[in-house]
């Protein structure tokens, strides 16, 4: 099992007893690969050997998207699968951040520049973000960095009083969205706006374990169990089930959409009737599953639609529209190209996300509200304009929930499904899902691949 510290500081013995010697601690949400013991004491290996902690100080890993990486030692292998023979594809030096999706023994299944590559899990410390709370900058500026030290790159700077969500903690960083990118701020300059024990119910304590015989265990499970803490309202989402990224594109693909979301899309399809496969395939066609770039700093992931532009601004502004945008009026998806300076050449832009976001904020510019309802969002890729039919009540709405998490991701795309689109995925009548859900200009397409990704699922997964 995965667990996350929930002490704050939590002693690793040398044996599962109380009276045994202290080898070292862990620090509240450090993450460890735990084998349950009896008497509630878990097993994991700590420096280079094994050790032993109270395993009712650990909470369940339930979401792998929280988990931040930074690799501890100074140059670290990063391979083409998970095992010491496999190509080495780059090595990345101390301190740089890696996102994991999963664990696979010893190994981390991470995505490096886009795809799924592999690297020894003891050469990365893992960290749970927590639910997160608002904190104010007491700093008269602060920094921003790519990652939670010295040595990230600064990419932008928070004024004094401003108000921050952080999403976890590393030691002494915080972690926080930045202009929709993850980054990682000193801890030393945020206060929360409310006291860390009103922030944080569960129980907390300089030395965990120490708290652990028959009279304490008593108490703390007449007021909560830390491992369902009251301060984590997140849906799960990581599955039980881990399958291996490997096979096909398809299969490799699913695998990966799998074991992030999982047990999410699986509550969410049993409430709805419908198979696994089918979430899954839409997903992976979509977005390849996933909803944040890690290539873009993190930023959703987005598709801006010059001609839905045109329809909710371009057309009352048409000679200005047309000096940075242009499309195919005849196959309105096709032929997408702007410009910022009406002197320069035009250019396309769809299929790199930095482009993407490049031509939205110029059209942010222009007009917030028509720019977000132009863009598809996230993992299920919704358009923007579709904001009261999932629930919101403004685009912008939309958009900063999307921009939050993934879980507004798949709440929005079983929310999305109307009763004909449920039945066609249950009939497999893919086509005539995605004459609904992509457009009848390119249905043939996309019900094939949603088809080809619902199969590779099937192979992988069948009783899912």
């Amino acid at each position: 099992m995965l667990g996350a510290v929930s002490a704050d500081l939590l002693n690793v013995r040398s044996m599962p007893t109380i009276t045994s010697a202290v080898v070292g601690q862990l620090t509240k949400g450090m993450v460890i690969v735990a084998t349950p013991m009896q008497h509630d004491w878990v097993q994991f290996r700590f420096s280079g050997t094994f050790g032993f902690a109270a395993g009712h100080y650990l909470q369940p890993v339930n979401d792998l998207t929280r988990l931040t990486g930074t690799v501890n030692t100074n140059l670290l292998n990063i391979r083409q699968g998970p095992n010491a023979s496999a190509k080495v594809i780059a090595t990345v030096a101390l301190g740089a951040s890696i996102k994991t999706l999963a664990v696979i023994g010893d190994w981390l299944e991470v995505e490096f520049n886009g795809h799924q590559a592999y690297t020894l899990a003891k050469h990365v410390d893992l960290v749970y973000a927590n639910n997160g709370y608002y904190a104010i900058v007491t700093a008269t500026t602060l920094n921003v960095r790519s990652a939670p030290n010295q040595q990230g790159s600064v990419f932008g700077q928070l004024a004094a009083d401003s108000t921050v969500w952080v999403e976890g903690e590393q030691q002494n960083w915080c972690q926080i969205r930045f202009n929709g990118n993850r980054g990682y701020v000193a801890g030393a300059y945020l206060q929360p706006t409310l006291p860390v024990s009103e922030l944080y119910p569960a129980i907390s304590s300089d030395h965990g374990d120490e708290l652990f015989d028959e009279t304490a265990q008593e108490q703390i499970d007449d007021e909560v169990s830390p491992l369902t803490p009251l301060h984590d309202p997140q849906p799960r989402l990581t599955p039980d089930i881990i399958l291996a990224v490997v096979g096909t594109k398809e299969q490799r693909a699913v695998a990966a959409t799998w074991n992030r979301w999982g047990a999410l899309l699986s509550q969410l399809c049993s409430e709805k009737e419908l198979e696994v496969a089918c979430a899954v395939a839409v997903l992976c066609v979509e977005s390849r599953g996933k909803g944040f770039e890690q290539n873009n700093a993190d930023r959703l992931i987005i598709r801006f639609e010059n001609h839905k532009f045109w329809k909710f601004w371009g057309k009352h502004h048409a000679q200005q529209y047309r000096q940075h945008f242009t499309y195919n009026s005849k196959k309105v998806w096709t032929k997408h190209q702007w410009r910022a300076n009406p002197a320069d050449p035009w250019q396309g832009f769809h299929g790199e996300q930095s482009r993407e976001w490049q031509v939205f904020e110029f059209a942010r510019s222009l007009d917030e509200d028509a720019a977000m309802q132009s863009i598809s969002m996230g993992a299920p890729q919704i358009m923007g304009f579709h904001f009261e039919r999932i629930g919101y009540q403004s685009v912008v709405e939309m958009f900063d929930a999307f921009s939050l998490g993934i879980p507004a991701h798949i709440d929005g795309l079983f929310e999305f499904f109307n009763h004909t689109m449920r039945q066609h995925l249950r009939d497999q009548a893919f086509e005539n899902f995605a004459a609904l859900y992509n457009g009848s200009g390119q249905k043939e397409l996309y019900g094939r691949l949603i088809a080809n990704h619902y199969h590779a699922f099937n192979k992988l997964l069948p009783n899912a």
